[in-house]
């Protein structure tokens, strides 16, 4: 990627947009490229792209970048998400797009070393702290199903149906929320875990830490009460750690705990909280733009609107009853 020399360190910092672009090859590698010696971050492996042009559409923006330094044609590509980090040196708001084809053999036509690398390998690359966050996303579905509480089903059985449904309608992101002093039978998370297993899919837990840390779940979601009183990571690394905002600070809160994403609620309005005023799309975006972390919309979503999350730089969209537990 270009980027600026750095600057005086009592200027105002800069703030520049980035596009970057996942490319993957025919055994589902993704191609990362090594920084110049000299450049900000030199050494370190990114995803390919560059800098976004004053009035330059973010997509063609990384288009000319992987013609100029990859010599390669680029062709369909969605927007996959967005992050902004604050370097000591500037600000980069780092746009991932999905590049579904292209034309051509990359070859690092500035000098810089590339690789093909597999996605289960990537978090082991020095890589900069704005890509680091969404190196997980690329094996994560962009919907996420929450569950309702399980003591509002007849009786386990019945929640683990629903919870199959969910799998059979292909959700492979999920969320057990069980209720306020809800204990969850040791029986029903083992059957969650082989079901989710099975299907391929990845769940994440809420709940007490010093209980759901026991459970053999991908990940742990934190309330924003939990997310408040913890200060640092409070799981190891090897899972996934989520957390529920409302607002940027909290946000920022859930990056200083290192946590991989994030939901922002409400964005519509919900029978579930009649009573909370709603983000709308438009602070949704403006709170994303500003985003350190990778955010799912939640409050009033379908699973058809991840294109609009998408579209203002969200990673997808979360919910209950649109999302596989409509009779809830």
């Amino acid at each position: 990627m270009d980027d600026e020399q750095p600057v005086d360190n009592d200027a105002p910092r800069p703030r520049i947009d980035v596009a970057a672009g996942v490319l993957r090859d025919a055994d589902d590698r993704v191609l990362v490229t090594q920084r110049l010696p000299g450049r900000h971050l030199e050494g370190r492996w990114e995803f390919p792209g560059g800098k976004i042009e004053d009035g330059e559409p973010p997509h063609r923006a990384l288009a000319r970048e992987l013609a100029e330094e990859l010599g390669i044609e680029s062709g369909p590509m969605r927007p996959l998400v967005s992050v902004t980090h604050a370097y000591p040196e500037k600000t980069v708001r780092l746009r991932l797009f999905e590049v579904h084809s292209f034309a051509g053999t990359p070859e690092g036509r500035e000098g810089q070393a590339l690789k093909w690398v597999p996605v289960d390998e990537l978090r082991a690359l020095d890589m900069p702290e704005a890509d680091r966050p969404l190196v997980r996303l690329l094996g994560l579905d962009a919907h996420y199903s929450i569950s309702p509480s399980p003591a509002s089903f007849a009786d386990a059985d019945a929640f683990l149906a629903a919870w199959q449904a969910c799998l059979d309608a292909g959700f492979r992101l999920l969320r057990l929320r069980p209720g306020p002093d809800e204990r969850i039978a040791d029986s029903l998370i083992e059957a969650v875990a082989a079901r989710t297993r099975a299907a391929g899919a990845r769940w994440l837990a809420s709940g007490p830490l010093e209980t759901v840390g026991d459970w053999p779940c991908d990940g742990v979601h934190l309330t924003t009460r939990q997310l408040i009183e913890n200060h640092r990571r409070p799981i190891g690394d090897d899972r996934l750690l989520a957390a529920s905002c409302h607002d940027l600070e909290e946000i920022h809160m859930a990056a200083g705990l290192d946590a991989d994403f994030v939901t922002l609620s409400p964005v519509a309005a919900t029978t579930s909280h009649p009573g909370a005023l709603p983000l709308g799309w438009d602070d949704f975006e403006r709170v994303v733009a500003l985003s350190p972390l990778p955010v799912l919309a939640l409050g009033g979503m379908e699973p058809d609107d991840w294109g609009r999350a998408r579209a203002a730089g969200g990673f997808g969209v979360a919910g209950i009853r649109a999302f596989g537990w409509g009779s809830q």
